[in-house]
């Protein structure tokens, strides 16, 4: 287990969300499981069968799980390819053992307490926070779960829940286990460093012909040219279409008027607000106000500080409550109010800042106005313009007539490959961006169809002019990238050999400041680092390599730049003075939690060999039979 901690690591969110989420499986599994034996049950463990119903909805919800990671319902052989068929069937064994065994032992809950713990699910309140027998029922319906599964399967697992936390609530990991994981954090390494880089080697010359020809032989795949495309588009959307220079100045002014309100900044009044207990209190610290005590003082008076008095910059409908808006709306700047009966109780505000009303100037807003209005203009084109083209299409033209037609510019992309990059390897930009380019790759050139949808109210026709297939391209047409890639190889191996060279010379004897001084290289330090906080000077090639072994470990890794190596040895090991202390209290919980997990999986399989589990394929493809 040890071991696993220390994997464990730099992932323990991941694990510890795995692991409740098999203990989820486990104790929620799936409702509708029913006591008593049962012919046609996919599996049996005592008395307690699961039947073809269960099977399927368990192997719907498992689906589905899936579903949403990869976008789509899974094939067949994608749901083998996830192990769904074993996770639904190991889930249901799981949950199978443990109802025999609270049934065997005679553990329930009485009616009254089920009861009392759905009423108490906020799941089903009202907006009072009250159990809602109208909510309960629809919730269920939407679900499609009938009221006497779900409250059959609410008593399961509360059954279940019995169970295993009898058997792991409490359990804390060993504060062996604690000090491990301390030793492990804390421990601080002082490292002697330097970064050789391909500066310090020769520069590589060109390849012959032979070399270049045997490289790009085993490499040819990495220089095909992919599919490329001709598309034309013809970019149907109000921002594409709209002419703001079609917008007169009578236009600007007449929307400028019609909606002031729009260009208008309210009053805004920076509030301080202390509420009390009660309105004796709130007319003690009224009086002391009067008689000139400062507001911060009252309000340390009464347990806050000034911050806590803040609401901020306020407009009044920013206010919610309306007596305090008007009490605040009223004052005077550095004004104080008389007591005011506020929803969270007797109130006193003080206004210390007043920021009036403005509106923008006409010539300000000119600009913006004169783009809506150009873009509402265009809106109601969109619709007339659609209905030309596709009008067009259906009456024979072609797809640059019916774009002539409609009034729409018509652009043409060169090339372009199914990633969206043109011949240079540089993105084109084409509207509606990877919708667009996914079916214009679906289709062949010549088909009228269908245009994509761009936003709420927009579309781009399309048509594919031609097709580019992919094909194989010869030395000659790609040679200065392959002697480019070449000479990188080269570069990297020569890298490697030297790092490799002037790291055996550090484990002879020699001091990295030599060695770094040998290749033009800066000697460094690296002073007191963890796994942690040496990331950010060693990356992590280098922190892997620097805590790979005892004081004096010599290593050739990998800089944080791929040109470059480091070149290091561990000059000093110091593990922490109190390991206890290098353990978070999240650590120390997940820990605990894997412990749980392994004491419930481990009372499963207890379960599993007192009552063996009988499974029965057949009506397991009955059961999938249903969910297809």
């Amino acid at each position: 287990m040890l071991d696993m901690l220390r994997r464990s690591v730099t992932g323990w969110t991941a694990k510890i969300l795995m692991s409740l989420l098999v203990l989820s499986f486990v104790v929620w599994g799936i409702g509708g499981a029913i006591n008593g034996g049962s012919v046609g049950a996919v599996l049996s463990a005592g008395e307690t069968a699961v039947t073809p119903q269960d099977y399927a909805l368990a192997y719907s919800r498992a689906e589905a799980r899936i579903a949403q990671q990869i976008g789509r319902r899974p094939s067949a052989q994608e749901a083998q390819m996830f192990g769904l068929d074993q996770s639904v069937l190991s889930q249901l064994m799981a949950g199978a053992v443990l109802d025999e065994q609270a049934r065997r032992i005679g553990l329930g809950m009485s009616e009254d307490e089920l009861a009392k713990q759905i009423a108490s699910d906020p799941t089903f309140h009202d907006s009072n926070g009250t159990f809602s027998r109208t909510a309960f029922r629809n919730i269920l319906a939407n679900a499609r779960i009938s009221e006497e599964q779900y409250i059959t399967s609410q008593a399961q697992s509360a059954r279940r829940t019995q169970l295993l936390e009898a058997v792991s609530t409490g359990a804390d990991a060993p504060k062996t286990f604690e000090t491990a994981l301390g030793l492990y954090n804390g421990e601080r390494r002082t490292i002697d460093y330097f970064t050789l880089t391909a500066a310090a080697l020769p520069p590589v010359a060109d390849p012959d012909e032979k070399a270049l020809q045997t490289y790009f032989d085993a490499h040819k795949d990495n220089y095909a040219a992919p599919e490329y495309r001709s598309i034309a588009y013809a970019d149907l959307s109000p921002q594409a279409i709209s002419d703001p220079s079609t917008i007169s100045e009578d236009q600007i002014a007449a929307d400028y008027e019609a909606h002031k309100d729009l260009y208008t900044t309210p009053e805004r009044r920076r509030v301080q607000q202390i509420v009390f207990s009660d309105t004796d209190a709130a007319q003690a610290a009224k009086a002391k106000l009067d008689a000139g005590e400062s507001f911060e003082q009252v309000a340390k008076d009464n347990g806050k500080s000034l911050a806590d008095t803040e609401l901020g910059l306020l407009s009044r409908t920013q206010i919610p409550d309306d007596k305090l808006a008007e009490a605040a709306f009223s004052l005077e700047k550095d004004g104080i109010s008389d007591v005011v009966q506020g929803a969270f109780g007797p109130a006193i505000l003080h206004v210390t800042e007043i920021e009036p009303a403005g509106v923008k100037p006409l010539p300000e807003v000119s600009d913006d106005i004169r783009k809506q209005l150009a873009l509402a203009n265009a809106a109601d084109a969109v619709n007339t313009a659609y209905d030309t083209f596709e009008d067009a299409r259906a009456g024979g033209a072609t797809f640059m007539e019916s774009a002539k037609n409609a009034a729409i510019p018509v652009k043409t992309v060169a090339a372009v490959d199914s990633q969206g990059n043109g011949p240079d390897g540089k993105p084109v930009d084409l509207p509606a961006g990877k919708d667009l380019l996914e079916q214009a790759f679906q289709t062949e050139p010549g088909f009228d169809n269908v245009p994509v949808n761009q936003g709420s109210n927009g579309y781009v026709f399309y048509d594919v002019v031609s097709v580019d297939p992919a094909h194989a391209r010869t030395l000659d047409e790609v040679k200065d990238k392959v002697v480019a890639d070449w000479k990188e190889e080269q570069t990297r191996d020569a890298l490697q050999k030297k790092a490799e060279a002037l790291k055996a010379e550090v484990e002879k004897g020699k001091s990295i400041a030599d060695a770094a001084r040998e290749v033009g290289g800066e000697p460094k330090t690296a002073a007191s680092v963890t796994r942690q906080s040496g990331l950010s000077e060693l990356g992590q090639s280098g922190i892997a390599a620097a805590f790979s072994g005892p004081r004096g470990t010599v290593a050739a890794t990998p800089a944080s730049n791929s040109d470059s190596r480091l070149i290091l040895k561990v000059a000093e090991v110091s593990p922490p003075a109190d390991p206890q202390s290098n353990v978070g209290t999240q650590e120390r919980q997940q820990m605990s939690a894997m412990l749980e997990n392994d004491l419930v999986q481990s009372y499963v399989t207890l379960l599993q060999n007192q009552y063996p589990v009988s499974v029965n394929p057949a009506a397991i493809d009955q059961a999938k039979a249903m969910v297809r």
